[in-house]
This record gives C-alpha cells, sequence and structure tokens, in this order.
C-alpha cells in the first residue's frame, strides 16, 4: 500500500463509502453508521484500541489520520461480517498509490471524545500549515516585485487616539521607487485635532519624526497628498505596491473617512483589493515565512528587533512607514536565496 505500511485513515474510509454506494441508502448508512466516532471508539466496541496515528504527506505537508494495511486487513474482515449478513459482496482491500509518510505519532484514543480532541487538533495544525504556505507565497510576490524594478512600493501607516480610534491624529508613508532606487518619506499631522496626544496606552511620538519634515493640515488635506502620490504611482507604472506592517488596520482606517482609492481603469474605488494596487504585502507575515511560523506575528518594534533593526520613536506614523519599509527591504534581502523568485 505504501512504503511504511500506513494508509490514510479518510481513505480507507472512503473506499468502502464508495464501494458500498450503489447497494441502496440504507447499506451505505450501516456502513457509515459503523465507522462514527460515536460507535468506533465506544468503550464497548471491539475497535476502540485500534492503534490510530497521525503523519505529514510528506507532499503536501497535510497531516492526517493512519492505520496500518495490517489494521486495515482485520477492519475489512470486520466489515464483511457485516455486509455478508445483508447479502452484499465482501469490502475490497483498499488500494493507495505508495507513500512514505513521515512524523508518525501514536494516538491515544479510548473514547469518541478523544477522538473528536484529536481530530481538533489535526485540524489546527493544518491551519497552521496552510498559513506558513500563503505567507511564504506573499514573500516570494515580495522578491517577484522588487526584482521586476517595475513599480513603486508604498509603506503605509496611520496613528490613531488611543481613547476613540475614529479620530486619526497622524499619516505617514515612505515610497521606494523601484525604478530609480530612491526614497521618500512623508509625515502629516491632523490639525484638527492639535489639542490631542497619545501617552497613556501608545507612546507620544506624534513630534518627533526622524525622516523630514512634518505637515501640519487637515485630514482631508493629508489624504489628498497620498491620494496624489498614487495616482503619480499608477499613470506611470500602471499600479503601486501597497506595504505594511499589520496593515488591514490601517485600511480600516481609511475606510472610516471614505478614502477613495484610484482604481485599475481610472476613476475611485472604496475598496483597495479591487484597487490599483498590484499586490498588498504585510511585513508581519513576510517574517512569519522567513522563519515557518507565521503565528501569533510580533509587534513591528519587536519585529525590527528581532531582524537587528535599530528603531527610534516608535508609534510615529512617519517612522513606521519608514522603518516598515526599511524591514520589508532587509527581509528581501535577508531571504532571497531561500525564498526568492530565481
Amino acid at each position: 500500500m505504501n512504503d511504511n505500511g500506513y494508509v490514510n485513515w479518510s481513505d480507507v474510509k472512503e473506499t468502502w463509502y464508495n464501494q458500498y454506494t450503489n447497494y441502496g441508502e440504507a447499506s451505505l448508512n450501516v456502513i457509515r453508521h459503523l465507522f462514527e466516532p460515536e460507535k468506533f471508539f465506544a468503550e464497548e466496541s471491539t475497535t476502540v484500541n485500534m492503534p490510530i496515528f497521525t503523519g505529514k504527506d510528506p507532499i503536501t505537508q497535510e497531516r492526517v489520520f493512519l492505520i496500518h494495511s495490517l489494521v486495515c486487513a482485520q477492519l475489512q474482515q470486520m466489515l464483511a461480517l457485516v455486509t455478508n449478513r445483508r447479502g452484499l459482496p465482501d469490502p475490497v482491500m483498499p488500494s493507495f498509490q505508495r507513500q512514505n509518510y513521515i512524523e508518525l505519532s501514536p494516538c491515544n484514543i479510548d473514547n469518541p471524545q478523544a477522538y473528536k480532541k484529536m481530530e481538533k487538533e489535526v485540524a489546527k495544525m493544518n491551519k497552521g500549515r496552510d498559513r506558513l504556505r500563503v505567507a511564504k507565497e506573499e514573500l516570494k510576490l515580495a522578491h517577484a516585485l522588487i526584482e521586476a524594478k517595475q513599480y513603486v512600493f508604498v509603506s503605509l501607516d496611520i496613528e490613531a487616539y488611543e481613547e476613540d480610534h475614529s479620530i486619526l491624529l497622524e499619516i505617514g508613508w515612505s515610497i521606494y521607487d523601484s525604478k530609480t532606487d530612491l526614497y521618500m518619506d512623508q509625515h502629516y499631522i491632523n490639525s484638527s485635532y492639535r489639542h490631542l496626544v497619545n501617552g497613556k496606552y501608545v507612546d507620544n511620538q506624534k513630534l518627533r519624526f526622524q525622516f523630514g519634515t512634518s505637515v501640519w493640515c487637515t485630514l482631508k488635506q493629508a489624504l489628498e497628498e497620498l491620494r496624489k502620490d498614487l495616482d503619480w504611482a499608477v499613470e506611470r507604472d500602471g499600479g503601486f505596491v501597497l506595504v505594511g506592517h499589520g496593515l488591514d488596520s490601517d485600511i480600516k482606517y481609511l475606510a472610516t473617512q471614505k478614502f477613495k482609492w484610484p482604481g485599475r481603469r481610472g476613476g475611485d474605488v472604496d475598496n483597495v483589493r479591487i484597487s490599483a494596487a498590484v499586490a498588498i504585502l504585510n511585513t508581519d507575515t513576510m517574517y512569519g515565512a522567513s522563519i515557518g511560523n507565521p503565528t501569533n506575528p510580533p509587534s513591528l518594534g519587536t519585529t525590527l528587533s528581532k531582524v537587528g533593526i535599530d528603531a527610534w520613536c516608535l508609534h510615529n506614523a512617519g517612522n513606521d512607514a519608514h522603518y516598515t519599509l526599511l524591514l520589508f527591504m532587509t527581509l528581501i534581502n535577508s531571504t532571497r536565496a531561500t525564498h526568492g523568485s530565481g
């Protein structure tokens, strides 16, 4: 059946379900009932202590339940007793492509609840595998876009008032023009809320922009300037790349202000996902891909420290945008050999 004698438990059951599908719903339900966890792993059942393992498919990296081929043969004999009483043919011995499952781990399942608990653990592990796959794809896309030298990368950050997140105090963005290899930083402070400062829950760094001169203006004026830079990138290149750390929150902040993104075919759109943004790249996701664990990504400050970047006056929107772009480029350079598109 496979190189180490183990077969996918779900595939075994599915083989027998498919075999008896054409013998009527009643016959099929009898077969299904035999393998329901409440019956199969019941304390009084003969199958409760069946040796069952979890293992990883070496190709897909999916973790699955496994049984040994010898156990499969025993189950085939057990099932034959049931099918013969109903005048049905003997169950076929499942046949699968040879597969050498890895990272085998025995399961201690002596009741239905233990099986359901293990099912949730396996599902959680597979969810983590899927998240890592998506994170690696995002990192690979980032490499491809940098190497293409076709677009402007716009790193965005917004600072909201800690007592009321509907009030936006600052917006900053940093631009990397991959065609010219030039950088630019922008920082705007909302003059309408000059009297409001953070400091209770988040550091107050509003006046400590390190990479240029802060501009005091209304939020409307600041968003108009952001839109001008995006329009310039779209007019020249046909699109732009949006970068951020925990970018979803910044995108939501802009949505509350009814910010209009440049559309792919001109005009305005409300949703950045259908805008002229050719990609939306999160440095927290990229960092997770680089360490092989995208779960619970660290904050911007912690991530900067982990990759060896000294940062000053974080929680200033302009500084955060600058350091996010620096983190982005650092991750590109440090993972070029393992995650590059070449």
